[in-house]
């Protein structure tokens, strides 16, 4: 969340951020809001004042009737302040809950995202690729249809092979994000309360996808970030603890928005491993880096096609300052589809969820927390689908994988008798 100071002392930084998202929000209510704030406070501590001086007029052997009154209605005019002040502060966290996080310089201009880089090239195929969700139905490994009947539209149910191949990339990717990468592995609760949701973001900016218990008021986690920043909510941190770097997988809920796409590009229901990360304000920048190589070597070891995006600023996630986007190459649909968002949210967050790391003496400041996918399980099978099927219609298992699957080729199983 951007603080009510630096909103009130960087106007025209806020409201160019909000220009270069896109956005038609405006921060002239927040503005009248917080100079009304003032004006209360300061009347409301000119009459603490004036209550005192006539408080100290009192002598308890000469009660004064007209000194009585005045004090009386004194003290009335001071709660009907503090009221007001206490609707008016509350009038503006909510406007300040509702204002994405501002630009980072560096976040490119217009209205598409940048390319920085490709690694690999599609490959070329002698016979006519199919898209993963033929194929995959061919092999038995998805069943689309039991799916919607169970849940509904956009829900897959995952068999045989197919469960042990999405088993296999979540085990692959928890074993290179810890053994390699030295992230702490959390598996956090599938459901967290309002204030965490809050806390990192999903509300109220996207309060209409997100699933909730409304008897208990818990939401099913959109992604593993939001249980990450709930973790250390409230807490201030020794700095010797930073950087703090965790990954999770998760199995996440969200109403995708948009048009129905075919296969496991847009579940409501989905598998990604999350990595996050906890540090200093000089650090964020090279974590964001860093964390972006860790995400592409998962990539470059499945050996799959991918390029490198920076997100525009009309593109970027509500909470996020920047972010550095993984797109993997669908082989059938030629087109490169998003595997990876990695996001540095500077103190957004941290402010959200009053995360703090202790200075020298007693002073205390935000941290910065970055997370990103790396990856998401569906869709990067679905990538594996298509760039190693055969023209016989098997599937060849990837060599990191095959540790894994016990397997080196996906095939149809033969009929039961």
């Amino acid at each position: 969340m951007l603080s009510l100071d630096f909103v009130c002392q960087y106007p025209e930084a806020v409201q160019e951020g909000l220009r270069r998202r896109r956005s038609e929000q405006s921060i002239d209510e927040i503005l009248r809001l917080a100079e009304l704030r003032r004006g209360l406070i300061t009347r409301c501590d000119g009459l603490y004042v004036e209550l005192k001086r006539l408080q100290a007029r009192l002598q308890p052997e000469k009660q004064v009737e007209e000194l009585e009154k005045q004090i009386k209605a004194n003290m009335q005019d001071i709660r009907q302040l503090e009221m007001q002040c206490s609707e008016t502060e509350s009038r503006l966290d909510q406007l300040l809950l509702e204002l994405p996080n501002v630009p980072h310089p560096a976040v490119p201009e217009g209205e598409d995202d940048q390319e920085l880089q490709r690694w690999g090239a599609p490959l070329v195929f002698h016979f006519a690729p199919q898209p993963h969700w033929e194929l995959s139905e061919r092999l038995g490994l998805t069943d689309f249809a039991a799916g919607e009947k169970v849940g509904g539209s956009r829900f897959v149910v995952l068999k045989g092979l197919g469960a042990r191949l999405e088993r296999a990339l979540i085990m692959f990717l928890l074993d290179l994000h810890t053994r390699e990468h030295g992230y702490t592995e959390i598996l956090p609760p599938y459901l967290v309360k309002r204030a965490t949701m809050q806390g990192a973001g999903e509300l109220p900016a996207y309060e209409n996808r997100a699933y909730v218990c409304t008897e208990d008021e818990l939401y099913l986690n959109p992604t593993a970030e939001v249980p990450l920043v709930g973790l250390h909510s409230e807490e201030v941190l020794a700095k010797e603890r930073l950087p703090l770097r965790y990954v999770a997988w998760t199995t996440a809920f969200r109403r995708e928005p948009g048009p129905v796409f075919p296969g496991l590009l847009r579940l409501h229901q989905y598998n990604h491993i999350e990595l996050f990360q906890l540090v200093e304000p000089r650090e964020s920048y090279r974590a964001l880096d860093v964390m972006l190589t860790h995400a592409e070597t998962a990539l470059r070891l499945l050996e799959l096609p991918y390029r490198v995006m920076a997100a525009c600023a009309k593109n970027l996630p509500f909470s996020a300052a920047r972010t550095m986007r993984l797109e993997v190459w669908l082989a059938a649909q030629e087109q490169y589809v998003e595997v990876s968002s990695i996001s540095n949210c500077e103190t957004f967050q941290a402010c959200r969820a009053n995360i703090r790391y202790r200075l020298a003496g007693s002073r205390s400041d935000y941290v910065h927390t970055l997370h990103g996918a790396a990856l998401g399980v569906e869709r990067v099978m679905a990538a594996l689908l298509e760039a190693y099927q055969q023209a016989d219609g098997s599937v060849i298992v990837p060599k990191v994988l095959r540790p894994y699957m016990a397997a080196s080729l996906l095939t149809k199983a033969p009929e039961r008798p």
